[in-house]
């Protein structure tokens, strides 16, 4: 989730009623410990790489939510001079486990279990940055401000409607992940994976993914979707991109060759550090793109972060000379 909806999140926890007795020093720790396990995108400075192997790891660790929570809790005691340090404590436990779930509830993966498993964990209910998810925490607390004796109980009705809206996409997950089920199953294949992926603008749009060992099947559905929509007959770039979210009835999988027939494929999969790429991606792709300034180069990508011939997020390259040698390895 992104970082911005963590802090609505801590605030909101914190005006419900869990600062009592801190005032504004509780809300400012909730927001402090509610983004403090994004502290370590600063891992990009050592380079795209080192940042995706740790990103989402130590500081997402359930066994270190406890310690993190102590040394926060012992900060804002000082400097607010409460003293209350439990009660700062308990906040911070709480924001920072409400941090993990939101986390855990994206496609991306979060390493709940490190430094003990490198696993990322993931429930595919939420999209990384959800407009709805946002709405239900920040209208409430608008309100608050307008309404102040019943900013307590607006900060907990916020929290119910963004529990029951999670909810709902927890339910649409499993109604999308039983249709890629029922296709596999309908065409006979031998999936290594299948995920149902949330997908931008709508809690009822999916992305529908069926992994085997050498094609990936991909499918677009909206769950209450009645009509179908062409999007070449769409006037405008956002009616295009939600026409492609077919109704149930109507939904068609497309089969995307995993790995492009060439040597230097063959070539680049066998490198060390290409190993990393695919323990992070999910649904990998590999294309040979020929010569690309002069050199050739082999690209890596994951469908769940765009199509085919989209410019996408986490691609990787491998460049080779004329000789075969590798002259450049790594995200573009």
């Amino acid at each position: 989730m992104d970082t911005a909806t963590h802090a609505l999140t801590g605030y909101v926890i914190a005006r419900a009623g869990l600062n009592k007795g801190t005032g504004k020093w509780g809300s400012i720790a909730a927001v402090t410990a509610s983004i403090f396990p994004d502290v370590d995108v600063l891992l990009g400075i050592f380079g795209s790489e080192f940042a995706l192997k740790y990103h989402r790891g130590l500081t997402n660790s359930v066994f270190l939510v406890v310690p993190f929570s102590l040394l926060l809790a012992l900060l804002f005691a000082k400097i607010s001079r409460i003293g209350k340090y439990w009660r700062f404590f308990v906040i911070c436990v709480v924001v920072i486990v409400a941090h993990d779930f939101l986390d855990l509830a994206t496609s991306y993966g979060t390493m709940i279990l490190s430094p003990f498993s490198d696993y990322r964990f993931k429930l595919d209910w939420l999209f990384i940055i959800d407009p709805y998810l946002v709405a239900t925490l920040l209208l409430p607390l608008v309100a608050s401000f307008f309404w102040k004796k019943k900013s307590i109980t607006l900060g907990r009705v916020s929290l119910l409607i963004a529990t029951l809206y999670i909810g709902l996409c927890a339910f649409n997950h499993s109604r999308a992940l039983s249709l890629a089920k029922g296709f596999a199953q309908e065409k006979g294949l031998a999936p290594t994976a299948i995920a149902a992926l949330p997908q931008p603008l709508s809690p009822f749009n999916w992305g529908n993914y069926i992994l085997t060992d050498q094609s990936i099947y991909q499918g677009f559905v909206n769950l209450i979707a009645s009509e179908d929509r062409n999007p070449g007959r769409e006037k405008n770039f956002l009616s295009r991109f939600l026409a492609r979210y077919k109704p149930i009835r109507l939904v068609q999988y497309q089969e995307i060759q995993r790995f492009d027939d060439s040597p230097w494929v063959e070539k680049a999969l066998e490198l060390e550090e290409v190993k990393t790429f695919f323990w992070f991606a999910r649904f990998p792709i590999v294309r040979d793109r020929g010569f690309v300034d002069g050199k050739r180069r082999v690209e890596f990508f994951d469908l769940r972060f765009g199509s085919i011939n989209q410019r996408r997020p986490f691609l990787y390259a491998v460049d080779y000379d004329e000789a075969g040698r590798v002259v450049f390895q790594g995200f573009l």
